[in-house]
This record gives C-alpha cells, structure tokens and sequence, in this order.
C-alpha cells in the first residue's frame, strides 16, 4: 500500500504498479465513483436517507483502462541537454475528436513500442504453449497462431459430506476434460 495526500486513500499496490501509470489509473477510478443513496423508514417510506460514494465495478475500470491503452498516443521526447528539461512532440497521426494534434491531459501517450509479448523475447516467455480457455482467450492469447487441444482423464473428490464434528468425506470421481494450449 503506499499513500497519497492528493487522493486521501491508501492506494493498493496493484494501482500505484499500474502498467499505465497509476495517475492515469487513479483518473479512471475517480470518475467511475458514483454516490449510491437508499431509503429505510416504514411501509416504504424514505425517512431515513443513507448516501454512500461507490466505486464502478472493476471490471469496468478495466474496460475503460483497456480502452485508454488501445487509443493511446505515440510521441516524440527531446531533451535539452543544456538544461535537462524534456518536451513532449505532438503525435505523428492525427488524433480523432481534436482539432489540434496536441494530446490532452487525459489522453495516455507512450514514447517507446512495446515489445511483443507474442514471442519468447528477453522481456516475455512469449505465449507458446500457455494454457488459454477455448471460448474466452485463446484467440487474443495465442497472437492468432491458433490452438492445441488435448484430451485428458483427471481423477478429482467429488459428492463431498461433511461428517459429524470433524472431516469431509469425498468419493473419487474420473472425468476427461479437454485443456488448450497455444501453438508455436
């Protein structure tokens, strides 16, 4: 946890590690916090209003922080070797929905590609032969190389009890299950 005077939270270690920068997360987080409010009192009644602010679920932050990745900006940096100030060079295409090339504040820019993490590489083991679920990720997963399949028999406790005071009975169930895998 590290904290933050500007927010007045504790920040959890996942955001202030945050691969977009945890600025650029704690913006996202912020304007997703919505006040919900209830009502108690008799018969329906709302004699007693409770209001609370409510963070958006998280998979929607990860939605819009996939969003920001996906429409973020390349840009130019220049240093100015006799000052050491650094500036930022517009982006050399266009940005839909600006009417001048200059990135807003909210906008999230990177100077450097990143490397691929497709392929086995000194920064990623790459992709190949990791497990992926057939219907949710192996195609984004695999860098569209595709998929194996292979069918396997696993032996796994089933029908469990819990027996008077103090254990769990199970019987040993086989079943075969298909498990996939990136191509090379």
């Amino acid at each position: 946890m590290s904290s933050s005077n500007a927010v007045g939270v504790l920040i959890p270690s996942p955001i202030t590690d945050c691969l977009l920068g945890p600025v650029c997360c704690l913006q996202v987080i912020k304007a997703g916090v919505e006040t919900t409010c209830k009502c108690h009192g008799v018969s329906g009644s709302c004699t007693v209003r409770t209001c609370w602010r409510q963070l958006s679920p998280f998979h929607e932050i990860g939605k819009q922080l996939k969003q920001k990745y996906e429409t973020s900006l390349k840009v130019g940096s220049t240093t100015n070797e006799a000052t050491g100030e650094g500036d930022i060079s517009p982006p050399k295409k266009s940005i839909p929905g600006h009417s001048d090339q200059i990135p807003r504040t909210t906008d999230l820019v990177y100077i450097d590609d990143s490397p691929s993490f497709c392929m086995m590489s000194r920064y990623s083991p790459g992709t190949s032969g990791r497990k992926c679920y057939k219907d949710k990720n192996c195609d984004s997963i695999c860098c569209g190389r595709g998929h194996n399949t292979q069918s396997r028999v696993v032996t796994r406790p089933c029908q469990c009890q819990v027996r008077w005071c103090c254990y769990v009975e199970c019987k040993q169930c086989t079943q075969r299950e298909e498990v996939y895998t990136c191509k090379d």
